[in-house]
């Protein structure tokens, strides 16, 4: 048997195994405490018997398998066998979510747990990226709870990704064991760029590599400057309030605001959006006034909003400040070799 009987603390993902030697298996019963059966499959040859159920952490269960030897005697073996008991489990949480089916061309895969997981290496063995056509890409540990995938460069457009959490009675370090398994699947879009140069307060739109629209923008200006990078859309509103003390700057001081936009795309966690500003219209491909967003006319917000979603990318240049690869989806911003640094596992 495997695992043998009289073991008490084995995986509960591990499928539990019975073969004869020298004879034929005529029976074989894996007994939850309830009394009901777990599900099995016994090989054409009769010599071996696999569970094709996942069972339960700490939970004991009776083995009963009888056979008959090569000259008619009968034979039985009967025992118990008791899975592992976890310090905790840990729920995996992922990015794209499963209802979000169409991505762009920036868009990382993202998986957050909510325990800290100590064996790094344990944890990225059981996760598995899969596309059509094939992609070469690499994880990228930002901390003990997060971890995220991308490519090299972009996804190809029209990519069909599958990402598989196999984490169930994985033991992720310290004791602490996946509480479930997780799938998603997406599909990536037309590649939907965005070039916004600092020098011309142009924000360029690239459909497929073809350029389909042209607009003046207005970025951050002295002291809460755009930072130069790669974005992915994170989400987007209709209408979007703006609210200066969500980073630290009082809604009545001298730079306060708390304005309602239209046509808002996030691109990062630290408020950078591209949305509508009819009050900076003058200003835009002139001068930078913003604090930090790409400001564009209505209009052009609008015409964004409709033709940009989660994942198409914006890339920034010209500006003095650098955007944090932990900003948002900044993984782009680093090097392929400083994120292929970020995994424990070549």
């Amino acid at each position: 048997m495997s695992p043998a009987l009289g073991t008490t603390d084995f995986a509960p993902s591990t499928p539990v195994r019975v073969e004869s030697t020298g004879g034929r298996l005529t029976g074989v019963t894996l007994a939850r405490p309830d009394g009901s059966m777990v599900a099995g499959t016994l090989s054409a040859d009769r010599t071996a018997w696999q569970s094709n159920e996942l069972l339960g952490y700490d939970r004991s269960y009776t083995v009963r398998a009888t056979a008959v030897t090569a000259d008619g005697r009968p034979a039985t073996v009967e025992g118990s066998i008791t899975t592992v008991v976890p310090s905790t489990l840990t729920y995996a949480s992922m990015i794209p979510n499963p209802q979000l089916t169409h991505v762009g061309v920036g868009q990382p895969i993202a998986v957050y747990f909510d325990e800290n997981v100590t064996d790094r290496a344990a944890a990225q063995k059981s996760l598995a990226v899969t596309s059509t056509p094939p992609v070469q890409g690499a994880w990228h540990w930002f901390s003990d709870r997060e971890v995220h995938f991308r490519p090299e460069n972009f996804w190809p457009a029209h990519t069909h990704v599958a990402v598989d959490v196999n984490i169930y009675g994985v033991d992720l370090g310290g004791g602490i064991y996946g509480q479930e398994d997780r799938h998603i699947q997406f599909d990536v879009g037309d590649s939907m760029i965005a070039e916004v140069s600092n020098d011309g307060r142009q924000l360029r739109a690239y459909r497929n590599g073809q350029l389909v629209r042209t607009m003046p923008t207005s970025l951050g200006k002295e002291g809460t400057q755009t930072p130069s990078g790669t974005y992915p859309v994170m989400d987007q509103h209709d209408k979007y309030t703006m609210d200066s003390s969500t980073y630290g700057v009082p809604i009545g001081g001298p730079d306060g605001y708390r304005t309602v936009v239209e046509y808002a795309s996030r691109l990062s966690d630290s408020g950078i959006f591209v949305h509508g500003a009819p009050w900076s219209v003058a200003d835009q491909g002139v001068r930078n006034v913003s604090h930090g967003c790409l400001n564009v006319s209505v209009g052009d917000a609008q015409w964004f909003y409709d033709n940009f979603g989660r994942g198409d990318a914006v890339r920034v240049t010209g500006t003095d400040v650098p955007l944090a690869a932990t900003d948002g989806f900044g993984d782009w911003n680093l090097s392929w070799a400083d994120w292929t640094a970020g995994s424990p596992v070549g």
